[in-house]
């Protein structure tokens, strides 16, 4: 219990010792297995309960000395989900031959009206900006009628709640500007609003990875990206750190797709089986040419270092020999315009709203939002794969009229460098104007890379469904556990190592029996 890190595992010299960090454990590990984790409810199982009496040696520690214990040892919990996790690798459970890697949402404990966005700001100072005109007005008419039915002071005070209202909003906005998110949550901060199969929830995005033959959960991390994308080395390095094998094979669904992403997977010995979505069995990655002279020792090597220069090399590794085919180095053209859009720069919040209304959409750079033809504020969607800038205002263009854009949802992009763009109907009329003016200057930008074609493993990606279903299936239906009890990411990430290690626990008892583990330990 020392070398894990749990406090108090060796009792002071002096005073009445504490409750040994072993019977709590015990207490939890039991709890999490049988469905109860509220610690009022742990506390209550202790004396009413005839296996936790025996478990504990009719111990019964407060609800509050149960909570503390989980908070104030979240590390050294989590390191004994690794701790079974290498007691069954001893036992030969996990075959370390591949692993599948998916996510799924967990609910936070934070409610949907505590979740706050650009976009919902907006609208919510926007309604209070007209209820503090119109109370402004009620005022002001006060005097001068009869048989009104509230009275000034109730005005007065229905005033004073919208301005505090403002206030507060807009103290979240700027804190959102400032800081580059794009949403905040008031009880959790560190969850986040995503799109999970029931709909919306605040949430945690958790990753895992599951053994192609036990179907034992080899690791997991948490997250609170809404999407998959880019996940696949985070996850799967440490899983390839625990297997300690010099190359790791992953299979995982279409939204994992993302070249970069998968090219920095091999560059750490990890093969990626990512099903496509057109349905193929070949993937193109893409490296920066580093011109450099690769050696026998290492084109032989699984190091990253000695992957990375090989595959930037063009040169293709012996142990991706048959994975990787088709080297070749290309050059890239870029075009970047010369001239930037300097006088939006100069201009103010008004000014930039004034030009927005001639037809354009016009960026605020510091700030990171666009204004559109019609008044309203566009706020940060997303960042698309080819490096554009998603804007969009859904409470805004549901129910406009207008055509600004060419897109089906009413959203514009941008690339990071350019501040105004024109409307269609602008658009047509600038180019009527200008067509016998000379065109901007453009800057070629040409940069070496080379390409490789990865083949992907078809019976691995078919087995994919099989085999991360499964645990979250039985964590979420099974056993109850598709919300937290707790906040932030340290504890949540406590809570998540005590549900995989439960589900584990009854993988290996499922596997191997009760009597054969408990003769193992021994």
């Amino acid at each position: 219990m020392d070398e894990l890190g749990f406090i108090r595992s060796t009792p002071a010299e002096t005073g009445t010792p504490g409750y040994n960090p072993r019977d709590l454990l015990k207490l939890y590990i039991y709890g999490y297995f049988y469905q109860v984790r509220s610690s009022r409810k742990l506390a209550r199982e202790c004396k009413c309960n005839v296996e936790v009496m025996w478990l504990l040696g009719k111990l019964s520690p407060d609800f509050r000395t149960i909570s503390d214990f989980r908070k104030d040892n979240k590390e050294a919990i989590t390191k004994v989900y690794k701790e079974f996790n290498k007691f069954c690798m001893g036992l030969k459970l996990f075959s370390k031959s591949y692993i599948s890697i998916d996510g799924s949402k967990f609910k936070a404990v934070n409610a949907k009206d505590n979740n706050l966005t650009l976009s919902k700001l907006d609208d919510r100072i926007k309604r209070l900006d007209e209820h503090i005109s119109i109370y402004m007005e009620e005022l002001d008419a006060y005097d001068h009628e009869e048989g009104r039915k509230l009275s000034k002071d109730e005005i007065q005070r229905k005033l004073d709640v919208c301005k505090e209202r403002k206030e507060r909003y807009e103290g979240y906005r700027n804190q959102l500007e400032e800081s580059g998110e794009s949403q905040i949550s008031l009880t959790d901060t560190d969850s986040r609003l995503m799109k999970a199969n029931e709909g919306f929830c605040v949430g945690y995005n958790v990753q895992t990875a599951v053994d192609a033959e036990s179907h034992m959960i080899a690791g997991f991390q948490v997250t609170n990206n809404p999407t998959d994308h880019g996940q696949i080395t985070n996850v799967a390095s440490e899983i390839k750190a625990d297997y300690d094998v010099p190359v790791l094979e992953t299979t995982a669904d279409k939204g994992y797709e993302c070249p970069e992403d998968h090219a920095d997977a091999l560059a750490n010995g990890i093969i990626p089986n990512v099903i496509q979505r057109d349905g193929g069995c070949t993937e193109q990655v893409q490296f920066n040419y580093n011109e450099a002279t690769i050696t026998d020792e290492q084109k032989v090597s699984t190091k990253p270092e000695d992957l990375k220069a090989c595959l930037e090399a063009g040169v293709i590794p012996d142990v991706y020999e048959g994975i990787l085919t088709d080297a070749q180095t290309a050059e890239v053209k870029e075009f970047a315009t010369d001239v930037v859009d300097s006088a939006v720069l100069k201009m103010t919040p008004e000014q930039m709203r004034a030009k927005a209304l001639e037809g354009y959409f016009v960026r605020d750079a510091e700030r990171n939002l666009i204004y559109c033809p019609q008044g309203e504020i566009l706020r940060q969607k997303s960042i698309k794969r080819n490096g554009m800038i998603r804007y969009c205002n859904k409470l805004a263009c549901k129910k406009c009229k207008c055509k600004c854009t060419a897109q089906r949802f009413k959203e514009v992009d941008f690339n990071k460098d350019t501040l105004i763009k024109a409307t269609e109907a602008k658009r047509k009329q600038l180019k009527e104007e200008n067509k016998d003016k000379p065109k901007p200057p453009r800057t070629k930008v040409v940069k070496k890379v080379v390409r490789y074609v990865l083949h992907l493993d078809q019976n691995k990606m078919d087995n994919r469904k099989c085999l991360s279903e499964h645990p979250f299936g039985t964590m979420k239906r099974t056993l109850g556990q598709y919300y937290f009890l707790l906040k932030g990411f340290a504890k949540v990430s406590t809570e998540m190592g005590l549900f995989c290690l439960s589900y584990n626990l009854r993988r290996a008892i499922s596997l191997r029996g009760v009597p054969a583990l408990v003769a193992s330990l021994r």
